[in-house]
């Protein structure tokens, strides 16, 4: 016991070491796990191997992110990601999975191992991708929106292939697999639903205001469902994600993440070590092609396919292209997956190195594509243009708008409500790229158009309108500076709000005369709501 934490804390201080420089070159922390863990196992150092006891704690690490994942996934949001979601969600998975697996086979894989290989290159990490779009302010843009949209398809997909996979057996008829696992997960899903309606809401509701009860509650929740998965001839991950679904729509599951997710870092970190503790240098060397082709398909021709189905559906190149980044790497659900595989005895320990070594290099890979996509979209603009059609969904229409606004709003989110209430009677234009906010405005009588605001070529179209004043809630700061180069030609004003204090100060600052002109009452207001809100000029 006394070794094994020696071990542990070993690992840990190691892990901690190589996420700082992680961090340093703004990679996700994935990385360093697996890379920690090569360097402390036999391709490295050889002080750690692997054991029963790592082994537990990846399983703990699983779960618990299954659980999570399962909280979040609420199927009501389905109904909320659109048609471009699913369409691309689906279509990628599809083309992505059939050439993969073409691959494989041309590489002399088995035809088991090659569809385990082809379903694990479908995935991408749901969580490195917001945690990229959220350091780039791109979450809530046009392209990311539909990015989240997909991979939320791609996690419901991932799901169910964990449940056909886990309920194969070896030596019997297809046939007969997918009727006895339907029947028995039906029979996993009704027990899970029905002890949660009958006992278990009750139960949370009941110690809700006891932080520590409800801690232990949901992970013992967690746990009781992984287990009777088991004992129905399923994963631990398909119970641990079930129990996790349950609560998506309730009142519970917010907090119950926040609580959880902590902990669920730590023992997800030793599922990522151990992975990298695991992998043999001689099973490196052996396939470096595979490894190569692998990422290779993955970086360019996952970007490719989406590019594609997104350009077919009417979206501009520069959507489908930034969108299409967010999946040129694989996911931790791939690496499940495939450790899947091989707990059964599908696919053997080599193809868990190979998708393992697939993972690192298009992670790292994908992460400077998506943090410099605007600047690579501008290098390939012109071939990417091709990709495009003549008429595009995108295209600013500013014919039959009226010409002379006082006022045009980049955004219009709390912010831009605000300025809209306190402007009542003044020619507003709103631009915005959520369909709800665009329908309540309009149901207001206010001017709308639907674009993104990030893209440099939908300003160059609004600046065409000649508006009095352009307030700005772009929270890219480039684009905020090429709209304020613009406008100032006009010699026009602008006011630009952002979250960063450094990024308007880098900027301008509020002038007290610059909006003289709309009288001493809506001057007023307007500062008011500046300096409460921190709208610089």
């Amino acid at each position: 016991m006394t070794s094994f934490f020696i071990q542990l804390s070993l690992i840990i201080l190691i892990a901690t070491l190589f996420g700082f420089i992680a961090r340093l070159f703004k990679q996700p922390l994935i990385l360093a796990y697996v890379l920690a863990g090569m360097i402390l196992g036999p391709i490295g150092w050889g002080i750690v191997k692997e054991s029963e006891s790592l082994l537990v704690f990846s399983q703990v690490g699983v779960a618990l992110l299954l659980f999570i994942v399962g909280i979040s996934l609420n199927p009501k949001h389905l109904k909320e990601i659109g048609k471009i979601s699913l369409v691309t969600g689906l279509g990628q998975v599809i083309f992505t999975s059939i050439f993969g697996f073409l691959i494989a086979k041309g590489l002399g894989y088995p035809s088991i191992e090659a569809v385990y290989i082809s379903i694990a290159l479908t995935f991408s990490s749901t969580i490195i991708i917001v945690k990229l779009l959220t350091d780039k302010n791109d979450l809530e843009t046009l392209y990311g929106r539909i990015a989240i949209g997909f991979l939320l398809v791609q996690d419901f997909v991932a799901v169910l292939a964990l449940v056909l996979i886990s309920g194969l057996k070896p030596d019997t008829p297809l046939t007969s697999i997918l009727i006895f696992t339907l029947l028995k997960g039906i029979i996993l899903i009704a027990s899970v639903w029905i002890i949660y309606k009958l006992l278990i809401k009750h139960l949370f509701s009941y110690i809700s205001d006891n932080q520590e009860l409800m801690f232990l509650s949901s992970i013992t929740w967690c746990f009781l469902i992984a287990v009777v998965s088991i004992k129905l001839g399923f994963s631990l991950e398909i119970g641990a994600f079930l129990a996790g679904l349950v609560l998506a729509s309730s009142e519970f599951g917010t907090d119950i993440t926040a609580k959880i997710a902590p902990l669920r870092d730590f023992f997800i970190a030793i599922f990522f070590i151990n992975l990298g503790i695991g992998m043999a240098i001689t099973s490196l060397s052996q396939q470096i092609i595979p490894i190569i082709l692998f990422s290779l398909f993955i970086i360019i021709g996952n970007p490719i396919i989406v590019l594609v189905i997104m350009g077919l559906l009417g979206y501009k190149s520069r959507t489908g292209f930034l969108a299409g980044l967010t999946v040129a790497q694989i996911s931790e659900f791939s690496l499940i997956l495939i450790a899947l595989g091989v707990t059964i005895g599908h696919v053997s320990k080599e193809v868990s190195v190979m998708v393992t070594a697939v993972g690192i290099v298009t992670i790292t890979a994908s992460t400077y594509l998506i943090l410099y996509g605007d600047k690579l979209y501008t290098i390939f603009k012109k071939p990417l243009s091709h990709f495009e059609k003549k008429i595009v969904k995108e295209k600013i229409q500013i014919k039959g708008l009226n010409k002379k606004y006082d006022i045009i709003i980049l955004g219009c989110h709390r912010m831009g409500y605000s300025i809209i209430d306190r402007l009542k009677g003044k020619k507003i234009l709103v631009i915005d790229f959520n369909p709800d906010i665009i329908k309540d405005l309009k149901s207001k009588n206010i001017d709308t158009i639907y674009a993104d605001i990030g893209d440099s070529e939908i300003i160059n179209e609004i600046i065409k309108l000649k508006p009095k004043i352009v307030v700005s809630t772009i929270p890219k700061i480039e684009n905020n500076i090429y709209l304020i180069k613009l406008i100032k030609k006009m010699d026009k004003k602008t006011i630009v709000i952002s979250s960063s204090y450094t990024a308007m100060d880098s900027i301008t600052h509020l002038n007290e005369k610059d909006i003289k002109k709309w009288g001493q009452h809506y001057k007023e207001k307007l500062i008011d709501e500046m300096r409460q809100n921190s709208l610089f000029m």
